[in-house]
């Protein structure tokens, strides 16, 4: 087979296999509000299963987004894109610990105001016999999700991971995985970030995250009442997966 023949062999096998990732994706997911159902139908699932804590997901998205998920509390966290025509309506796919769950959500519209107060939603996965039932809580700030284990009180910091979910309106960029090292003390709360240079060497490097200025360390501090302070960008803050409410970031 000609070398022309192969190219075109495996360009015609990725549209495929594109197309079939598509097809499954668009076929396993459904709108928020089409998973709606009445208290009367939310209760009667509930009447006819038993609670089960292992009935639990290992991932949600909302329009393809994982969901900050924290099974400790069963709360589930959703950081709203400001400028998605589709924000109070999402699409909604997951996966679960176990096989043949559906899932349901109370009769709830997600709305501007509900989100501003705070609003408690609540879903549901659910089997034959079983069923979970989770908070979710709907965000218009962008969340950070600092991961690490160790002691913290090391001065010279300790290896974190962190997520950064940019929900602000036209990002080029949504989401920023990266490691680099932790320092807290007390409120005070700052972390470097790792970036891969020429030569596969890893160092602190000056990072651009939320469209700020690029900065080799990253401070947080307890928010106060106004939207931003110094320069800096408010966000919705979870340490291991915990929430720890509106913090400052510059």
């Amino acid at each position: 087979m000609s070398r022309k023949r192969v190219i075109i062999s495996i360009i015609i096998f990725t549209v495929i296999v594109a197309f079939l990732i598509l097809f499954f994706y668009l076929n396993s997911s459904k709108k928020y509000e089409e998973l709606s159902v009445t208290e009367s139908t939310w209760n009667s699932i509930i009447a006819a299963r038993k609670p089960s804590e292992k009935l639990v997901l290992r991932d949600i998205r909302f329009n393809d987004y994982s969901l900050v998920l924290d099974n400790k509390s069963s709360t589930l966290y959703y950081s709203l894109i400001n400028d998605s025509y589709s924000k109070y309506n999402p699409s909604v796919s997951f996966k679960a610990e176990a096989e043949n769950v559906q899932i349901a959500v109370l009769s709830d519209k997600i709305t501007s105001e509900k989100t501003k107060n705070n609003h408690i939603f609540k879903l549901m996965i659910y089997s034959d016999t079983e069923y979970h039932i989770y908070d979710l809580l709907c965000m218009d700030l962008p969340i950070l999700n600092i991961n690490y284990v160790g002691d913290v009180r090391e001065k010279k910091g300790i290896p974190v991971e962190i997520y950064l979910f940019n929900n602000l309106s036209n990002s080029t960029k949504r989401i920023t995985r990266s490691s680099g090292k932790l320092r807290m003390n007390g409120d005070s709360i700052s972390f470097s970030l790792n970036k891969r240079s020429p030569g596969r060497n890893i160092r602190d490097n000056k990072i651009s995250i939320l469209n700020m200025k690029p900065d080799s360390e990253y401070n947080l501090s307890v928010a106060g009442f106004s939207e931003e302070e110094h320069g800096g960008q408010r966000v919705e803050l979870f340490i291991n997966n915990e929430y720890r409410g509106v913090w400052n970031l510059r």
